[in-house]
C-alpha cells in the first residue's frame, strides 16, 4: 500500500518527511486517484475531514 500522506512516515516511526517525500506522496496519491477513482472524485486527507 502506498502512503497517502507524508505524515505516514511519522506514524510508522520511519523518519521525518522531507520535501521529496511530500512530492512523491502527492504523485502516488494522484496516480491512485487516476487509476481507481471515478472521474472527478478526489481523496480527502483525514486531517482535512475534522
Amino acid at each position: 500500500m502506498y502512503p497517502t500522506s507524508c505524515e505516514y512516515f511519522r506514524h510508522t516511526g520511519h523518519r521525518n518527511p522531507t520535501e521529496e517525500d511530500r512530492r512523491e506522496t502527492r504523485r502516488r496519491r494522484e496516480e491512485f486517484e487516476r487509476c481507481f477513482l471515478p472521474p472527478g472524485a478526489k481523496m480527502t486527507p483525514l486531517s482535512e475531514m475534522e
